[in-house]
């Protein structure tokens, strides 16, 4: 493993194209997004300290339906995709451990999409704030309002209404792209059922 800088905006991945390399984040957060058939893209999942990203779990298949780009600047862990297959075929841990963990990232893409589906988007922004802030150090991390539209399939207006309506609350501080946490309960009043279960799904199969 080699540790590297990672930028915000960066593409590690494509979707439908051969893995390479794969990363385990450190500092930094990895998002999955989809392309809809206007090329609009849309989160399908989120990868910090707590997981890694750049590995297809499925024997015979080396790509994933999605790509991978950094959200939160960072340094990640890389090995080369092969190497880490190599190990993961083994039996033993290491292949019980990230079979779990495929299926977590399964099960959190399904809740996604059910979230995508049937929630408000002041809901979704709670949740996708709130899993972002389990993944970084602090309370405080650089997000812009464009990166955070991108990530929930809508348009920049209105992430702009709802981070407003959360700084009036004072659930968060947002100055010169940089996003505060201030009141986390509060945050997890106004986001959906989707967290909790996610969160809950995750500590069931890794137990973290």
């Amino acid at each position: 493993m080699r540790r590297v800088d990672l930028e915000r905006g960066q593409t590690l991945f494509q979707a439908h194209e051969p893995l390479r390399t794969a990363y385990f984040p450190d500092t930094c957060v990895i998002g999955l997004l989809t392309r809809l058939h206007d090329g609009e893209p849309l989160e399908v999942g989120v990868v910090g300290r707590d997981g890694m990203a750049g590995l297809a779990f499925i024997p015979g298949i080396n790509a994933m339906p999605y790509e991978g780009i950094v959200q939160v600047a960072g340094t990640a862990l890389r090995i080369p995709s092969d190497v880490l297959k190599h190990a993961v075929r083994q039996p033993g841990s290491v292949r019980d451990v990230f079979g779990h963990y495929a299926y977590t990232l399964f099960a959190f893409g399904v809740q996604t999409t059910a979230c995508n589906a049937l929630h408000s988007v002041k809901a979704r922004c709670a949740r996708w704030l709130l899993l972002t802030h389990d993944l970084v150090e602090g309370d405080e991390f650089p997000i812009t309002h464009n990166v955070l539209a991108t990530m929930l399939g809508v348009r920049r207006p209105s992430v702009t209404v709802i981070a407003n309506a959360f700084h009036r609350a004072r659930l968060i501080d947002y100055r010169h792209g940089r996003m505060k946490i201030r009141d986390r309960r509060g945050l997890e009043a106004a986001s959906c059922d989707c967290y909790r279960a996610m969160r809950e799904e995750q500590h069931r199969l890794l137990g973290y």
